[in-house]
C-alpha cells in the first residue's frame, strides 16, 4: 500500500471512530449535548463558590468565575481527552484482536472528538466575558493557534496512557492521581502572579500552564506573549512524537498484551 493510500486509510478510520464516539457519547444521556455547556459552567460555579467567595483568591480585577472558566477551557480538553483515551485499547479489545488496522487511531479519535467541546468552551468564555461589560476583540482569534500544540500534547499523553493502561491495568489509577496533582500544580484556580519568583521556572515546564496563561494574557490584558506559545510547542511536539514512536514499536504486540 502506498504512503498516500495508507494516509487516506488512516484518516478514514479516524473519521469513523471520531463520529462513532461523538454519536454514542450522549446517546443514553438525559440532557444529551447540553452537558458540553453545563459541565464547564457547573465546575466553574463550584470553584467560584469555594475559591472565589470563601477563600477569596484575587484575580487582578477579573471576575473569578470568568477567570477560572478560562483555565478550565484548556484543562477540560486535556483531562477529558486523556481520560477517554486511556481505556481506548481495553474497550476495543475484540476489534484489535480480530482485525488488523492502525490501532493508534482509537485514542487519537477520542481526543479529536473533544475538539468541538473545546471550541464551545472558548465561545462560552467570550460570551460570559462580554456579558460582564468587557469589549470583545478580533485580536482574541489568535487563541485558535493554541489548538494545535494543545492537541499534540493531549494526543501524545493519550497515546502513552492508553498503551500503558492496556499493559498495566492499575496505570489508570496512577493517571487519576496524577491529574489531581497536576490540577493544583497548574494555575487554573489561581493566577500566575501568586507563584513565588523562585518557582516560576516550574511554570515553563508545564505546557498546560503556558496555554492557560497565554489565553488569559490575550483576553484579559490584550497582551500577546509569544514566548509562552514558543515554549509550549517543542514540549507538545516531543510528547506527541514519543506517543507515536511507542505505538509504532509495540503495535504488533498490543493484541497479545491486552
Amino acid at each position: 500500500m502506498s504512503n498516500t493510500n495508507t494516509l487516506k486509510h488512516y484518516l478514514q478510520l479516524l473519521e469513523v471512530f471520531t463520529l462513532r464516539e461523538i454519536k454514542s457519547r450522549y446517546k443514553a444521556s438525559l440532557l444529551g449535548p447540553l452537558w458540553i455547556i453545563l459541565y464547564p459552567l457547573l465546575t466553574a460555579f463550584i470553584l467560584n463558590f469555594v475559591f472565589g467567595t470563601f477563600i477569596n483568591i484575587k484575580t487582578e480585577g477579573v471576575p473569578y468565575f470568568i477567570f477560572v472558566l478560562s483555565g478550565l477551557v484548556v484543562w477540560n480538553f486535556f483531562q477529558q481527552g486523556v481520560e477517554l483515551a486511556k481505556n481506548a485499547l481495553i474497550w476495543n479489545r475484540d476489534l484489535i484482536t480480530k482485525t488488523s488496522f492502525p490501532i493508534s487511531t482509537l485514542p487519537v479519535a477520542l481526543v479529536i472528538s473533544k475538539i468541538p467541546d473545546f471550541i464551545v468552551y472558548l465561545i462560552l468564555l467570550v460570551i460570559f466575558y462580554t456579558f460582564n461589560g468587557y469589549q470583545a476583540n478580533l485580536f482574541w482569534l489568535i487563541i485558535i493557534i493554541v489548538i494545535l500544540p494543545l492537541f499534540l500534547l493531549t494526543t501524545g499523553v493519550a497515546l502513552l496512557s492508553s498503551l500503558s493502561n492496556a499493559v498495566f491495568r492499575d496505570f489508570g489509577k496512577i493517571i487519576e492521581f496524577a491529574f489531581m496533582i497536576l490540577f493544583y500544580a497548574t494555575p487554573i484556580i489561581y493566577p500566575e502572579s501568586l507563584i513565588p519568583d523562585r518557582y516560576k521556572f516550574i511554570l515553563y515546564l508545564n505546557p498546560l500552564a503556558l496555554f492557560i496563561t497565554f489565553i488569559r494574557e490575550l483576553i484579559f490584558n490584550a497582551d500577546l506573549r509569544p514566548e509562552l506559545f514558543l515554549y509550549s510547542l517543542p514540549i507538545s511536539i516531543l510528547t506527541f512524537l514519543a506517543g507515536i514512536y511507542l505505538f509504532k514499536r509495540y503495535h504488533k504486540k498490543i493484541s497479545d498484551l491486552i
